[in-house]
C-alpha cells in the first residue's frame, strides 16, 4: 500500500452536465460545467456528426484555454484540470456552411491546435491531444425525418535526421509526479493525464445519424455515431537497429443520444458514451533482441446518464440530472509508474444541475456544479499486487458569461473563479486573470 501511494498524486472532476439552446459555443458549455451531449449546441458537432444539419452557416473561433493557475487568493480545488496538450492552446477556427447550391448538404471545417477528443465522457479528453491537428473535414445532408453525417480528421507529424526517424516528431513519454493525495478525481485526472501525454500520428472517420419522430404531438429526436481512428507511433534509429512503434493503434467509440419533449419548456435526455482505446507499444533490438519487450496498454470507458432540461422565462434554462461513469485504464508499459498497473474510476451516480439566465439581452450569466454520491478509485500495482482505494465525493463547480454584440455576434467566457473575488487589480490590487478560456461565435 505504502509503495503505490508513493507513486501516486494526480488530478480531479467529475463529467458534470448542463443545458443550452441552440446558440452555443466550447466556452458556453464548460462554463455550464457540461457534458455536451446534454444540450444542443454546434460542440456537439464532432461527436455526432449528423447534426451539423442544424448549424448551417456558421463561423466560430475558440481563442484558447488559459492556465490560470496560481494568483493571490488560494486556489480552489480544480478536480476537472486541463489536460496539458490543451493548457495554453486549443485555439481554432471552424466554418459549417450551406451556401454551395452546387454542393449536396451542409459542409463543415476545422482548422485545430488540437485534435478532438473521440468521445465527450470522461477521460478521452486527455488521449490523442497532438497538437499537429491537419483538418477536420464533416459533412451532413437530411432526408425528410431522418439526417445523416460524415467526418474525417487527420493529426500528423515527422522528423527525419540521418538514420533516425521520429512520427510524430512531439512523441515522448508521459510521468507521473508525485504529490499529496486530494481526491479520487484528481487523482484519475493526472493518472490519465500521464498516460495520455504521449502523442501520436492518427486518422479517423466518423458517421453518425438523426431519427426525428413524433409521439402525442410532440416532436423527439435521438442521435447516433460510431467513430474510428488509428494511431500510430515509429521511433526508429536504423543504424542502431533500434525501433519503438505502436502494438494497437486502434479507438472506438460510441455516443447516443435522445431528446423527448415532455412539454412545451421540457426536455428529457437519456445519453450513452462508450470508448476503448489501444495503445500499445513494441520496442524491437536488431542487436540484442533480449532487450525486445511487447506492452498492451488500453483505456476504456462508459457513461450512462438522464437529464431533464427545462426553459424558463423564454430564454433561461434549468437542467438537472444523474449519471454513471466508469473507467478502466490497463498499462502493461512501467515507463509512466515504474510499474505496470491498472486503475478503475467510478462514479456511482454524479448529480448535476446547471442555470443560464438572461439578465439583459446582451448578457448572459451561466453556472453549474456536479457532485457524485460516491467517487471511488482503485489502482493496483501489478508487479507488486499492491492496491490502493479511495472512495470520496469530489465538489465540481464551473461559471461563465456571455454577450451579444449586435445581432450575430456572440463571445463567451468561462470564469477565473479567483478573479470573481477579487475584480482586478483595479478594484482590490489582485492582478487575476479575468476569464481562463473565450470562444466568438457568428451566425449568418
Amino acid at each position: 500500500m505504502r509503495h503505490l501511494m508513493n507513486r501516486l498524486a494526480l488530478a480531479a472532476m467529475l463529467t458534470a452536465l448542463v443545458p443550452a439552446a441552440a446558440l452555443a459555443s466550447e466556452a458556453r458549455v464548460q462554463s455550464l460545467g457540461l457534458q455536451s451531449d446534454y444540450i444542443q449546441d454546434y460542440v456537439n458537432v464532432t461527436h455526432y456528426p449528423s447534426s451539423i444539419v442544424r448549424y448551417q452557416n456558421l463561423v466560430y473561433g475558440d481563442l484558447g484555454i488559459k492556465d490560470v493557475s496560481g494568483g493571490d487568493l488560494p486556489s480552489f480545488t480544480d478536480n476537472d484540470a486541463i489536460p496539458s496538450a490543451t493548457s495554453n492552446a486549443a485555439r481554432s477556427m471552424g466554418a459549417y456552411l450551406s451556401t454551395w447550391k452546387w454542393l449536396p448538404g451542409t459542409w463543415g471545417v476545422q482548422l485545430n491546435e488540437n485534435h478532438n477528443a473521440i468521445s465527450p465522457a470522461y477521460g478521452a479528453q486527455y488521449y490523442d491531444r497532438n497538437v499537429n491537428e491537419g483538418i477536420t473535414l464533416l459533412w451532413g445532408q437530411k432526408f425528410g425525418d431522418i439526417a445523416i453525417g460524415a467526418e474525417l480528421s487527420k493529426a500528423s507529424s515527422s522528423g527525419e535526421s540521418g538514420a533516425q526517424t521520429i512520427a510524430p516528431y512531439t512523441y515522448s513519454e508521459g510521468t507521473l509526479a508525485i504529490g499529496p493525495l486530494t481526491n479520487a478525481r484528481d487523482i484519475m485526472n493526472q493518472i490519465n493525464a500521464a498516460v495520455g501525454a504521449a502523442d501520436r500520428n492518427s486518422w479517423g472517420l466518423g458517421g453518425g445519424v438523426t431519427f426525428d419522430f413524433g409521439a402525442e404531438g410532440r416532436r423527439h429526436q435521438a442521435d447516433l455515431a460510431l467513430h474510428y481512428r488509428n494511431s500510430t507511433l515509429k521511433v526508429e534509429d536504423t543504424a542502431a537497429q533500434l525501433l519503438l512503434e505502436d502494438n494497437g493503434n486502434t479507438s472506438l467509440a460510441f455516443n447516443g443520444r435522445v431528446q423527448f419533449a415532455l412539454s412545451d419548456n421540457s426536455y428529457l435526455v437519456p445519453v450513452v458514451n462508450w470508448y476503448h482505446m489501444d495503445r500499445g507499444l513494441q520496442f524491437t533490438d536488431g542487436v540484442t533482441p533480449a532487450n525486445n519487450t511487447d506492452f498492451d496498454n488500453t483505456v476504456t470507458s462508459i457513461n450512462i446518464g438522464v437529464a431533464e432540461e427545462w426553459v424558463l422565462r423564454e430564454t433561461d434554462m434549468l437542467v438537472l440530472g444523474l449519471s454513471y461513469n466508469y473507467e478502466k485504464v490497463e498499462q502493461g508499459d512501467p515507463a509512466v509508474f515504474g510499474d505496470p498497473f491498472e486503475a478503475t474510476y467510478t462514479n456511482s451516480p454524479t448529480i448535476f444541475g446547471a442555470l443560464e439566465v438572461h439578465p439583459a439581452s446582451w448578457w448572459h450569466v451561466r453556472f453549474g456544479a456536479g457532485k457524485p454520491i460516491w467517487s471511488k478509485l482503485e489502482v493496483t500495482d501489478t508487479a507488486t499486487s499492491t492496491s490502493l482505494t479511495l472512495k470520496d465525493s469530489p465538489f465540481q463547480y464551473a461559471l461563465g458569461t456571455g454577450f451579444r454584440l449586435g445581432n450575430r455576434l456572440d463571445l463567451d467566457a468561462v470564469v477565473n473563479q479567483d478573479f470573481a473575488f477579487t475584480g482586478s487589480w483595479g478594484a482590490s490590487g489582485n492582478s487575476e486573470t479575468p476569464f481562463s478560456q473565450l470562444s466568438l461565435t457568428y451566425r449568418f
